[in-house]
């Protein structure tokens, strides 16, 4: 390791701690260093969980708080790149890595499927493990397209067992917090919410941009875009959201761009995803609300400061919290987010994607046709499928 590489995980370790340092570390670089280091000795359970799709996500956040909080409940891992899934089935004691997605999913003892492979195939992984009634975690995003978005929600609605979304920043302990403030406003309240997102920077052939991928409105803003549907849900939601759009360089229009959106209750939601280049501490990010007289500021999820009226109060997470934690064992949890919630989010990024691959920088979003437009194909599919 060099002595650039030790200052940042240095900094990292202030971070997120040492273990999870070292871990990411261990992920980038694939180094077999004791296991107990990052993730602690853990202890052995009955083994019921596979991951589909073993990069640096899986490495370095589902199995280290899967380890953490379950102990090694791990059974199979799989990925299109064998070297990836060996060295994460090493690393965390997995039972075995396999060669197939089929092998994985017909092991009897499976009960827990993690997905975190490329976007444009969690759906249909999350529906063969659907059909097997398994409890699937699928990260974000959920569906590239609303046709896989119809038949992901027809499977969860006939399934046996749960599907739950990755996206995390709903399960932050900031936002839980400021989600519990929300309830206290009059309902009808309008709010506005700021988020500036200092992002990685990739290249422009980084499979993220491809369309077919979702390109970086699914692959990383979907996040934001969610958090603001997340905060409305605890008021209630519009009628319609009015949404513009700009962006920097018209050759990369889903890079370094604003994108408002307004609402027939008068809400204003500004989010900005910047990468001019790459952050040293990895994605930082500044969110702003204010609703009647309450204010609310996170400070890339390590602080928070809430005034309302002449009441004041601050908390600090150390280590960052931008929800990983709680979303990755939500199939272990009581209180899962209601998938509504996940198909409203996918269906207004999935709108705005499309607006960026058109390059429309003005459209409207109305909730009730696309929402009953969408049940009717969600029904249409249960039926085909009886």
């Amino acid at each position: 390791m060099t002595t650039q590489q030790l200052a940042r995980l240095v900094r990292f370790a202030g971070i997120y701690g040492w273990r999870r340092a070292l871990t990411k570390a261990a992920g980038r670089l694939r180094t077999q260093w004791p296991v107990w280091l990052m993730v602690g000795r853990g202890w052995p359970g009955r083994a019921d969980t596979s991951v589909i799709g073993c990069g640096q996500f899986a490495f370095s956040t589902l199995c280290f708080f899967l380890r953490k909080h379950r102990g090694n409940r791990f059974l199979d891992a799989y990925d299109t790149d064998a070297e990836q899934a060996r060295s994460l089935a090493w690393m965390y004691g997995f039972r075995r890595y396999v060669d197939t997605p089929g092998e994985l999913l017909a092991n009897p003892a499976l009960r827990v499927l993690y997905i975190a492979s490329p976007h444009a195939s969690h759906t249909p992984y999350a529906l063969a493990g659907l059909q097997r009634g398994l409890d699937v975690y699928v990260e974000k995003p959920v569906a590239v397209t609303r046709q896989q978005l119809v038949a992901l929600s027809s499977a969860q609605r006939a399934a046996a067992g749960q599907l739950l979304a990755g996206y995390n920043r709903p399960f932050a302990a900031a936002t839980t917090k400021l989600a519990t403030w929300l309830r206290t406003q009059p309902g009808a309240a309008p709010f506005s919410l700021s988020c500036h997102i200092n992002g990685h920077r990739i290249p422009p052939d980084h499979w993220y941009r491809h369309p077919s991928e979702g390109t970086r409105i699914l692959g990383n803003l979907s996040h934001w875009i969610d958090l603001a549907v997340h905060l409305m849900s605890q008021r209630g939601f519009p009628d319609w959201f009015a949404i513009q759009l700009t962006w920097a360089d018209p050759a990369e229009p889903d890079d370094n761009l604003s994108v408002t959106l307004t609402t027939d209750r008068h809400d204003l939601v500004s989010l900005v995803l910047t990468a001019r280049s790459e952050p040293y501490e990895g994605i930082s990010e500044q969110i702003d609300l204010q609703c009647g007289d309450l204010m609310a500021r996170i400070d890339d999820f390590r602080s928070m400061t809430i005034w309302q009226g002449a009441a004041k109060q601050t908390w600090r997470f150390s280590p960052k919290d931008v929800g990983h934690e709680r979303a990755v064992l939500q199939p272990f949890l009581a209180d899962v987010r209601p998938w509504r919630e996940i198909e409203l989010t996918t269906l207004l990024t999935l709108h705005i994607r499309d607006c960026v691959l058109t390059r429309t920088r003005q459209s409207r979003f109305v909730l009730a046709d696309e929402l009953a437009c969408f049940d009717d194909a969600v029904q249409t599919a249960g039926q085909a499928v009886v």
